[in-house]
């Protein structure tokens, strides 16, 4: 058995468990997330947060490893995946998004594994609601510095394509990053598309960014007094040393930067294996105020 193999069979194994999907309302949108191991209440309870324009089956692959030890679950955020729709979103909305989650899955306190955009909520949640948040792990996360103010994310026009074939064939990272793995990524684009009456589009709401684009939220995120840690890609153009330093900054509790080699921003489509192993170590790894 070759060492491709050996991740195509662990990928199998980690696919064919089971989630539950189950939902709540938060502010007048339905928010759907997954579950697994949630019945195991003597267990404590992680929450995994996607990036912007993914989804909750971005961590297929991953819960169900993390699921030994904690009951997890995976939300959609709200213009996202399977989730409701809004007029406008905000960062602040999602991490009460997130937090809405948390409760009704009986995470108190919970720890946040945050992605990319989807951290940036959870650092507002945090700084929130102190008390409901065990620990926050932040994954290649684009952290405002000074340099970024004003930064407008680009808006797409509606896309729409005559099968679902023709949709997941135009599947694409952003950033593109150059070694994901093909059955990782097949799987993702095979569950980022939805059929509507013009034909096949994303699973995402393509004018949410004009609402986030008129945020300036920099000043929001300092002083997060929990524990936090920092997960990022070697190879990431993303998370820079100059936003590893911003985390720093934000969080008085912050460890030492965690590296995974051979990794872009989307690490657990490049390295699902190391950031299990990274993930897992931090939990194992008691943190206090």
């Amino acid at each position: 058995m070759t060492g491709d193999d050996a991740i195509r069979n662990w990928l199998t194994e980690q696919w064919a468990v089971p989630a539950q999907e189950r939902g709540v309302e938060v502010e007048g949108a339905p928010i759907v997330y997954r579950g697994w191991n949630l019945k195991a209440t003597d267990l404590p309870g992680l929450l995994l947060i996607h990036g912007f324009r993914a989804h909750a089956r971005w961590w297929d692959h991953i819960a169900p490893s993390l699921a030994r030890t904690h009951r997890v679950a995976a939300i959609n955020l709200s213009g996202m995946g399977d989730s409701g729709r809004r007029p406008a979103y905000s960062r602040a909305q999602h991490g009460r998004e997130v937090m809405a989650v948390a409760a009704a899955c009986g995470f108190d306190p919970v720890t946040l594994v945050a992605h990319s955009y989807g951290a940036i909520g959870c650092i507002m949640a945090s700084i929130a609601e102190p008390d409901r948040v065990r620990r926050l792990i932040v994954i290649d996360t684009a952290l405002p510095t000074a340099a970024d103010v004003g930064h407008q994310i680009p808006v797409p026009p509606l896309r729409l394509y005559p099968t679902r074939e023709a949709a997941i064939e135009r599947f694409r990272l952003i950033p593109p990053g150059e070694w994901p793995i093909p059955e990782v990524l097949a799987y993702i684009a095979h569950h980022s598309v939805r059929e509507t009456d013009e034909g096949w589009t994303w699973k995402f709401a393509e004018d949410a960014a004009t609402s986030l684009n008129s945020e300036f939220y920099r000043e929001a995120l300092f002083g997060v007094p929990i524990p936090t840690d920092v997960i990022y890609g070697v190879q990431s153009e993303v998370m820079t040393p100059e936003r590893r330093a911003m985390a720093a900054e934000i969080a008085p509790l912050c460890g030492p930067p965690i590296a995974i080699p051979c990794a872009h921003h989307h690490i657990m489509i490049e390295q699902p294996l190391a950031l299990v192993t990274a993930i897992e170590a931090l939990l194992a790894t008691p943190r206090t105020r």
